[in-house]
């Protein structure tokens, strides 16, 4: 996933080394499903993917469920695999390798959801408390 600006200072200078470092670790595929890096992989409506040459996979659990002709299979989009690198603990600072995984883009962001929903909320809340200093609650301005 990208490093928004306002984080950057909080990884290591050599955090492409390091990142890189937990791909090649882990195979160059998702640690949790099993999806391979820069593939392009066929989403199933049935928590499944397929890989070009048929073979599919349990999408929560990265286990091989069989083959299946592309005729056959439930193709609900087409997705390229970007392995990213997630902080299990979601402090960039702590860089032991327990702490970091590599994960492609979908398992990342619903690890991720709960810690993304509760920012977004503190974002928001910090966005009404800035309003209402500055609100004009007797309406003086408009005179």
């Amino acid at each position: 996933m990208p490093i928004r600006q306002s984080e950057k200072a909080r990884y290591p200078a050599n955090w492409k080394a390091i990142s890189a470092a937990v791909r090649a670790d882990a195979g160059n595929r998702c640690e949790w499903c099993n999806a391979p890096n820069g593939e392009t992989i066929a989403r199933g409506r049935d928590g499944t993917y397929m890989l070009p040459d048929g073979q599919v996979y349990q999408a929560d659990t990265g286990e091989c469920m069989g083959m299946a002709r592309g005729s056959e299979y439930p193709v609900e989009r087409m997705v390229r695999i970007v392995l990213t690198v997630a902080h299990l603990d979601h402090q960039p600072e702590n860089n032991d390798r327990a702490n970091l995984a590599a994960l492609c883009q979908r398992c990342h962001l619903r690890y991720d959801a709960a810690n993304h929903a509760k920012n977004a909320s503190a974002t928001r809340r910090g966005r009404k408390a800035a309003g209402d200093l500055f609100s004009d609650p007797v309406g003086k301005e408009a005179l």
